[in-house]
């Protein structure tokens, strides 16, 4: 009897924060990914876009690939095509909703290869390389989710995508506990679990539960209403046009990203839009101010996004008004608490009644809590047990709750980005790591950025620079230009006068030295200097501004 190979998996993002979801799975030279996402940056990137998964391992793995397969429609397991489709073509799998959002992303791919998009039928299995593929429908944030259930010669493995178990779902579809407990019955050798409400306790709410909320906010509001969302948001958009129509209100549209999912919602029959309630934004003036509700981006606190530029007074055509009622209807995603705390207090200050998750229940989660993961746990009935989707602080939460079900604490796998997971009959065990790099987008930038850029840009917010230039003679060992300062982003210092004086004393004084010790290199001269008035300035300010000299030779 010929040996089955065993199976490789290697998660690319998703298993060490939350963002950039890629898991890649390999068997007898065959390699399928599930999801290729992006992670939004947080205080510990500034400057950044946001972060995709490092490539190299797929791209040195080319020849294997057989397919991509998208879960569902959000940013964190889609985003991250446009730039891996720069280096290489493969089919896409995904629903409906799914790839119509990912064809927006890749239409205008360079290339003469035509991307190939397949839609997945939940009701047949998907046979590509070594796997046979079942998916199962799955109740989240987004219409059109789905998990997979991954059949192999050594085994059967469920992905469980990003899920929750909303039995009273806005579209009627739930998920498929059915096809799972099949799966089950056959015997699972590893269930890879969503984490993200591991820590919370019960059940998540269902969505419906938001759309009473609404209807409770839109009864009492006198004046306009804006509500911000997640454009990908669907299920809640539909509840927001289903509440205004009721209310006998009009909807303006703001946002690139809203309308743009709007309308391919709407083109796919995802999105009911109740007749005539659509109104263009230049038309805003010609109804009653409590007729008009505004639909929005910008719950995250994003700079340009139409909420954060409402509250700036930046907006083209939107101004916020005194008592104007405003529904912040999401949860931060880790890192953008500042900056929402920030939109909310500017709102706040111009006039707004601001109402937001952790006050009002104008949002639910789209992730199960810890009674769905049992569910899911149960009836898998799992060998193996292995958290996806979450920090270490969820994954190690969503381990304890698999072994509060039976599994063995040697069955669970706490998992990073980069680990080769290698599993046959009855082993899984992380074999070594990859090492992906951080890969940041920068503008039109891409790449890995190193530790020390990142590092300045933190000093530079918060302690600013200081260019200095002077013009030396090497052959005459003396200065020809004297040096010359400008500051940007230094806060008032009383004594600043005094510490220039000093440390331009400190700088002649640092010349003379490097002369007379034969240190007659530029980049020598420079680093010497640079780091002798850093000292300086931080024993006599309490800052550690960045010190940009420059030396002029003749």
């Amino acid at each position: 009897m010929a040996k089955k190979n065993s199976l490789k998996l290697v998660p690319l993002g998703g298993v060490s924060g939350i963002g950039k979801n890629m898991m890649v799975i390999e068997k007898n030279n065959k390699m399928i990914i599930i999801d290729c996402g992006l992670e939004f940056p947080d205080d510990e990137t500034p400057g950044i876009d946001f972060l995709i998964p490092d490539f190299s391992y797929v791209l040195k793995n080319i020849n294997k690939l057989q397919a991509i397969i998208l879960t569902h429609g959000h940013e964190d397991h889609i985003g991250g095509l446009p730039f891996l489709f720069k280096r290489l073509r493969t089919p896409i799998y995904g629903t409906k909703l799914t790839l119509g959002l990912a064809k927006t992303k890749l239409n205008n791919m360079a290339g003469s290869d035509p991307i190939e998009y397949n839609v997945i039928d939940t009701g047949k299995i998907l046979s590509i390389g070594s796997f046979d593929i079942e998916f199962f429908r799955v109740n989240h944030s987004i219409p059109d989710g789905v998990g997979l259930i991954i059949r192999t010669d050594i085994g059967n493995i469920i992905h469980s995508g990003d899920f929750k178990i909303d039995h009273y779902p806005i579209d009627g579809v739930h998920t498929e506990i059915h096809k799972i407990a099949r799966a089950g019955e056959e015997g699972v050798l590893a269930l890879l679990c969503d984490s993200t409400n591991a820590e919370e306790e019960g059940y998540t709410l269902p969505e419906r539960d938001v759309g009473r909320a609404l209807m409770d906010k839109f009864e009492k509001a006198s004046k306009r209403i804006i509500v911000a969302t997640f454009s990908s948001h669907i299920h809640r958009i539909q509840q927001i046009f289903d509440v205004s129509a009721k209310m006998k209100k009009k909807v303006v549209i703001s946002g690139r990203s809203m309308l743009k999912s709007i309308k391919i919602a709407s083109e796919l029959s995802y999105l009911k839009i109740p007749e005539n309630i659509i109104i263009p934004v230049n038309k805003i003036d010609d109804f009653p101010i409590s007729e008009i509700v505004i639909l929005s981006t910008g719950t995250q606190g994003e700079p340009l996004s139409a909420l954060n530029r409402m509250a700036m007074d930046e907006h083209r055509r939107i101004s916020i008004m005194k008592g104007d009622t405003v529904i912040i209807s999401a949860s931060p995603i880790p890192g953008n608490e500042k900056a929402i705390s920030n939109t909310i207090n500017m709102l706040i200050k111009r006039g707004a009644e601001v109402f937001y998750e952790s006050i009002a229940g104008v949002h639910v989660s789209g992730h199960a809590a810890q009674e769905e993961i049992k569910m899911m746990i149960s009836l898998a009935d799992p060998l193996y047990f292995i958290p996806i989707h979450g920090e270490n602080k969820h994954k190690i939460q969503n381990a304890q709750i698999a072994q509060s079900m039976g599994i063995h604490p040697d069955n669970t796998l706490n998992i990073q980005n980069g680990d080769i997971i290698k599993m046959n009959t009855n082993v899984c065990r992380i074999s070594g790591n990859i090492k992906p790099k951080n890969v940041y987008v920068d503008g039109i930038g891409m790449g890995n950025i190193e530790d020390t850029v990142l590092r300045d840009r933190k000093v530079l917010s918060n302690n600013g620079i200081i260019f200095i230039s002077v013009g030396i003679s090497t052959s005459e060992r003396k200065i020809i230009m004297r040096p010359d300062y400008t500051m940007k982003g230094i806060i008032f210092i009383d004594n600043i006068d005094e510490i220039l004086r000093e440390g331009n004393k400190l700088l002649i004084d640092s010349m003379d030295t490097c002369f007379k010790e034969n240190m007659l290199e530029r980049n020598r001269i420079e680093n010497y200097i640079t780091d002798k008035l850093e000292k300086f300035i931080f024993k006599k300010a309490r800052i550690k501004p960045i010190i940009a000299l420059k030396v002029l030779v003749k």
